[in-house]
């Protein structure tokens, strides 16, 4: 069995809970669309044993017990890094993830202004971006990239799957 945990910010935790769905079985979800029959079929080895919506750096904190940097913006309660902070947070956070839980891939993500980044840690560290920049603090572009985000992020991960795996 595969073990999974994510800790998800701009992505609301839909890129866990879609491949717990798909490892679980569901027949109709959001993101089915990515998985093809061989992806349903290695799927099934998998395991979600934890799917985090993590907005606010506190809880992160607290949660994964690491200090992350301060935020270069204020919004609210949330995380809100330049793209290049993210790159630096996303790493942070997945291998935080992957270490308490003692899990075999992690993913995090988490974007403020710019693209955003995603990093999932497997038998290796694997971070990207997705292909839109947004703007939490005006909204530009927020729901664009999130949509970009989990879509990459889960073609990303069945990657991972399929050749680490």
């Amino acid at each position: 069995m595969i073990t999974v945990a994510t800790a998800e910010c701009f992505t609301h935790g839909k890129i866990g809970l879609t491949i717990h769905k798909a490892a679980s079985g569901y027949k109709d979800f959001e993101y089915k669309y990515l998985f093809n029959e061989d992806d349903l079929k290695i799927i099934k080895n998998v395991k979600v044993l934890v799917s985090m919506f993590l907005p606010s750096i506190y809880a992160t904190q607290k949660l994964l017990n690491i200090s992350l940097p301060e935020p270069d913006y204020s919004y609210n309660y949330a995380k809100a890094y330049s793209e290049e902070k993210d790159i630096i947070v996303a790493k942070q956070i997945a291998k935080a993830l992957k270490e308490k839980l003692n899990v075999d891939i992690s993913i995090a993500s988490t974007a403020g202004v710019g693209r955003g980044a995603i990093a999932i840690y497997s038998k290796k560290l694997h971070i990207f971006t997705t292909d839109i920049y947004a703007n939490l603090l005006t909204h530009e572009n927020v729901i664009e990239r999130q949509k970009n985000g989990i879509e990459k992020g889960i073609k990303k991960f069945l990657e991972i799957l399929n050749s680490e795996f």
